[in-house]
């Protein structure tokens, strides 16, 4: 690991609110810090579970194989999308072996898992927030994906 990547991630914990974090890397390099500015066990804020909601006038977008911007919507209002609530790895399914979650054409009810992302080594569940059918998948297995980044097309 180089010198300039371990100093980012100090830079970018000391700009989290992340308390600890440790990380193993695969040639072998460890690193474990703790935030200096970090509340004792008892001042913990406790966040809100709040919604996410969309603002009416923007439109998603994604890119696109060939690296071209391309509205998710495509200008068809029965679509509703389903967005990453986290910064993580997207997995289709639960490990390499098993089956998909869910495939495009498929009937899902709201509370069906849809994916999982693994985000600090946790494997998070990413459920349905709508019925109906799944009209397209947004992103590839084992695809890094931002907050809010569509990851499916509700119909």
């Amino acid at each position: 690991m180089e010198y300039s990547e371990i100093k980012k991630i100090i830079k970018d914990m000391e700009e989290s609110k992340l308390a600890e974090v440790s990380i193993e890397f695969p040639d072998g390099t460890k690193i474990s810090m703790k935030n200096k500015n970090e509340l004792p066990v008892n001042q913990v804020p406790i966040l809100p579970n709040i919604p996410m909601t969309v603002a009416p006038n923007v439109k998603p977008t994604v890119v696109s194989e060939n690296k071209e911007l391309v509205n998710v919507e495509q200008n068809n209002e029965n679509f509703k999308i389903v967005k990453s609530p986290m910064v993580g790895t997207f997995y289709e399914k639960s490990s390499p072996t098993a089956k998909k979650y869910v495939e495009v054409g498929q009937k899902v009810k709201k509370g069906d898992i849809l994916c999982i992302i693994e985000a600090m080594k946790l494997m998070n569940e990413i459920e349905s927030e709508y019925d109906g059918e799944v009209a397209e998948l947004l992103v590839k297995d084992g695809e890094m994906v931002d907050y809010g980044k569509p990851l499916f097309k509700i119909r």
